[in-house]
């Protein structure tokens, strides 16, 4: 019970880092369904949580993208003042929580129509495609 705490905290964390980078897993629109065997009624129920979650998504994410270019503006300012910072900082930082929140509440109600196999099987493939993100990226050494 306490590895499925675990992987499950562990799982959220990479889901908020992932809301936060607006990388998006969208698992329920790729071949990872057909892996996870969800039945008719399943796939019915999570498309019905994403359509329910899409608008406050995007506006989740467009607050993160209009918070991030006012700071970005700021930051490339020929004088940057802190104190004027403050506030720009507060609203990227709670504009990310946000994100983060409509992210974790969705995949929270969508971990409900998984079975324990199902959600492991996710965890596992959320963990490869991140591996493998990882390895694309890196830069080679010069």
């Amino acid at each position: 019970m306490k590895a499925i705490r675990i992987a499950l905290l562990g799982l959220l964390t990479v889901f908020s880092a992932a809301a936060q980078k607006r990388a998006n897993f969208p698992w329920w629109n790729s071949p990872v369904v057909k892996d996870l065997g969800l039945n008719p009624a399943q796939s019915q129920k999570i498309h019905q949580i994403v359509r329910s979650y899409r608008d406050r998504l995007l506006d989740a994410r467009n607050n993160v993208q209009k918070a991030e270019g006012a700071l970005e503006d700021l930051i490339n300012e020929p004088q940057v003042e802190p104190d004027a910072a403050k506030p720009v900082i507060e609203r990227v930082s709670a504009a990310r929580a946000n994100s983060t929140r409509v992210f974790l509440e969705m995949s929270v109600q969508m971990r409900a129509v998984l079975t324990l196999d199902q959600w492991r099987l996710l965890v596992r493939h959320w963990d490869q495609v991140q591996r493998k993100r990882a390895t694309e990226t890196q830069v080679p050494p010069e």
